[in-house]
């Protein structure tokens, strides 16, 4: 009776892994259980008072959630931890507040439901409770611990690069383990946050696909175009298929040939947003970005000083708050002269704000618009653009859904997405990448680099599976007279 009563708590410790591993269709890198929930009953005995039970059991189970929500969107931990004071300043509506409150409290109110049933069932066991844990504790790790040696990986060890005799991987996953050390993870990523405190000069630079800097120092460092554009398109994935690519950049082949040349490419990506812009702009490796605002300087000669000391004029751009992730004092550490936020575009020009998701903020459209415009003033000029429209979760607003060309491309297209928000994001960004090809055919730019920061970080592996993981595109317009000039 005993030993089923212990089985009990296995089956629920189970139970809580498999939940938060989202019966492997959330696509988190997490095991089947993670080591420490196996070794909490040990700790639970331990500890005797009921509300330090319950707050280890809530502890645990909230560190194992930030700690796999990080990684959904490409941090560590440690630095997603420093950005989430920045969803006090987003945009997301009351319900979204109201779900996240009423999530807690009933996870409150179950640890505190199961507390209180382990108690019942650990008092009945008087003076053997100690033992019989410890055996069922380390056997249950045994049996783990072995099925992860047979199958090539273990705590301490490596893949075996398929030399395995169990496969227990799944499709989403990609790994072997059942079961992992939380802690262990942890410690991974505090030496990548550990990066970020280092010197930039300190931090080794970004390796490309082939070896290669980032391409935006591999076609501007040494560039002698004097009207030059990047643009990081927010969540740009790199799509496994060949038609919905062949779609989306169908409008730069309508470029003028004659006038300008254009070529695709792709680029490796490891993080968020904010190594992109490390990526690009510092050719540095992840924690680049967080460097230059942990230091307060930057003492490398990256690209916006390279710029400036070929007497461009060099200004950043963006439709949302300069604030979000310090990005206002990131831009001018690294030494742009001018930075134009939402507060410029809808205070000063009137633009209106568009909800496409949390982020307030403009039209990236009409950003783009400005920017063609605002380059012919400076007879030299380097601007970069970060876009935020389509970033997640996304939605089209009320207006742009009802809109005949959506109307008219989702009955074309419903077939192809797992889900109308992820068809209603591919077209919003077809119409950005649109919008940009005609700008572009317009003006008299020199040269034009687009490329994308990671791909979205949709939380399903369905969705996830229609892009590539590590690599994002790109699109260099190049104006060929200066492609004889070199």
């Amino acid at each position: 009776m005993k030993g089923l009563k212990i089985f009990a708590t296995i089956c629920i410790i189970l139970l809580i892994n498999i939940i938060l591993t989202g019966f492997l269709e959330v696509t988190l890198k997490r095991p089947i259980i993670y080591y420490e929930y196996i070794f909490l009953p040990l700790v639970l005995i331990i500890v005797n008072r009921h509300l330090l039970r319950t707050i280890i059991l809530l502890g645990l189970i909230l560190l194992d959630v930030v700690y796999n929500l990080s990684h959904l969107y490409y941090f560590d931990i440690f630095n997603y931890i420093q950005k989430l004071p920045y969803l006090l300043i987003a945009k997301f509506d009351a319900i979204f507040y109201i779900s996240i409150l009423v999530g807690f409290i009933i996870l409150v109110l179950t640890c505190h439901y199961l507390i209180k049933l382990f108690e019942l069932k650990i008092n009945s066991f008087q003076d053997k409770k100690y033992l019989l844990n410890i055996i069922i504790c380390f056997s249950f790790f045994t049996i783990v611990y072995i099925i992860d040696s047979l199958n090539g990986t273990t705590l301490l060890g490596e893949q075996d690069k398929g030399r395995h005799i169990i496969d227990i991987r799944t499709a989403n996953k990609r790994e072997y383990n059942i079961g992992k050390s939380l802690i262990k993870d942890l410690f991974s990523d505090f030496k990548l946050y550990q990066l970020g405190q280092k010197e930039i000069h300190a931090i080794p630079d970004f390796k490309n696909l082939n070896g290669d800097s980032s391409l935006s120092y591999k076609y501007f460092y040494n560039s002698t175009g004097n009207k030059e554009v990047l643009i990081i398109l927010e969540s740009w994935g790199q799509y496994k298929n060949e038609d919905l690519v062949k779609n989306q950049i169908a409008p730069f082949y309508k470029i003028d040939s004659n006038k300008y040349k254009v070529k695709f490419e792709r680029s490796y990506f490891d993080g968020a947003t904010l190594q992109a812009e490390g990526r690009e702009l510092l050719n540095k490796e992840s924690e680049g970005y967080f460097s230059v605002i942990n230091h307060n300087k930057c003492e490398i000669k990256g690209l916006i000083q390279k710029k400036d000391e070929q007497n461009y004029k060099t200004e950043a751009v963006q439709p949302f708050d300069g604030t979000y992730s310090v990005g206002a004092k990131f831009k001018k550490l690294i030494g742009f002269q001018n930075f134009k936020d939402y507060t410029f575009f809808h205070d000063t020009l009137g633009y209106k704000t568009v909800s496409n998701n949390q982020y307030q903020s403009v039209l990236d459209e009409q950003v783009f618009a400005y920017i063609f415009e605002n380059i012919k003033k400076s007879p030299k000029n380097f601007t970069y653009c970060l876009t935020i429209n389509t970033h997640l979760p996304f939605h089209l607003t009320r207006r742009q859904r009802k809109d005949s060309n959506y109307i008219s491309f989702a009955a074309e297209n419903v077939n192809k997405f797992p889900d109308e928000h992820v068809l209603q994001r591919y077209y919003r960004m077809t119409q950005e990448l649109a919008t940009i090809a005609n700008l572009i055919n317009k003006s008299d730019v020199d040269k034009v680099l687009i490329v994308g920061d990671h791909a979205p970080p949709y939380l399903f592996k369905i969705e996830r599976d229609l892009f590539y993981p590590n690599t994002v595109p790109a699109i260099l317009i190049e104006k060929r007279n200066k492609l004889a000039k070199n």
